[in-house]
């Protein structure tokens, strides 16, 4: 249930094997939640709802929430995600784990990324990274600050049948590593950039906005010939037109030769108000360098 495009504002609801997350946006939709629970109950017989209060989100990610249902998900639930194995934690913050947003960005790695050197930034628990390893990409590296996440994504690597021990893990802010690439010499068949909107490291902050046109220039200077750059960016504030003037520019700068091999955004179990075009938040080119 995607709030307005869905015609019921104030609720974001996910299913993650046979439990659902309900989020609670305003404190208008509190009042409503109760009758939405008792509905998605009767219809869905879920194993058990948690209930988020996104609104009250604090800047830890942290927000009041309470199993209002059923049963208690365990403290590391086990989903499929196009047949790929992944642990998600219901409890414990506002983000599971899984953005299902991103997931027929996932699959399409799977699909491209034979034979080649995968290069994920900001990793997150591993999502592209699992997909890239299905893909029998030849090495899958994972750069990420936070070194829980990096573990959860070795994790989710063993749910897949994969030995992390195969693969590179980089605790490392994601420019850093991209400037040390860069410096070494270092080359990907494949990068990802899936960046936050917004976020605070030891050097500084993080604004997609402003800091995005380095990402890219960093990215394209260790990318091979052939390779495959991923561009994702999760925000109403960059409009789609402003997005691909910086692709393009970036391209520029950089004197190489590409093409789009596909522009996508939110699935289909996404849907947004026609008049609100703001409202298709992400975006995402994949582009081919040709030289």
């Amino acid at each position: 249930m995607n709030a307005e495009g869905d015609g019921i504002a104030g609720f974001f609801v996910d299913a993650y094997a046979g439990f659902l997350v309900v989020q609670v946006l305003s404190e208008d939709a509190l009042a409503e939640t109760p009758r939405i629970e008792a509905a998605l109950d009767e219809v869905l017989a879920p194993r058990g709802i948690v209930r988020k209060l996104r609104y009250r989100e604090d800047e830890r990610g942290h927000v009041p929430e309470e199993v209002s249902r059923g049963e208690t998900p365990p403290e590391v639930l086990t989903v499929r995600e196009d047949g790929m194995p992944l642990g998600v934690s219901l409890l414990g913050g506002l983000h599971t784990g899984l953005f299902t947003d991103m997931r027929e960005e996932h699959l399409r790695l799977r699909s491209l990324a034979e034979g080649r050197r995968v290069l994920n930034t900001f990793a997150y628990t591993g999502a592209f990274t699992v997909a890239a390893a299905l893909g029998k990409a030849v090495q899958v590296t994972s750069v990420d600050v936070v070194g829980k996440v990096l573990e959860r994504a070795k994790r989710n690597l063993e749910l897949a049948g994969v030995d992390p021990s195969k693969h590179h893990f980089a605790r490392m802010e994601v420019l850093d590593y991209l400037r040390m690439a860069q410096r070494r010499r270092w080359r990907f068949d494949a990068v990802v950039l899936d960046p936050p909107t917004f976020a605070t490291f030891r050097s500084g902050t993080w604004r997609l906005k402003s800091d995005y046109p380095e990402l890219l220039d960093l990215a394209l200077s260790i990318l091979e010939t052939d390779g495959l750059l991923w561009i994702a960016a999760n925000t109403e504030s960059l409009p789609a037109e402003r997005f691909e003037k910086m692709i393009a520019s970036a391209f520029a700068r950089s004197g190489r030769r590409a093409r789009t091999l596909c522009v996508s955004g939110l699935p289909p179990d996404y849907p947004t108000p026609i008049e609100r075009l703001e409202a298709r938040y992400l975006k995402v080119h994949v582009v081919q360098v040709l030289a």
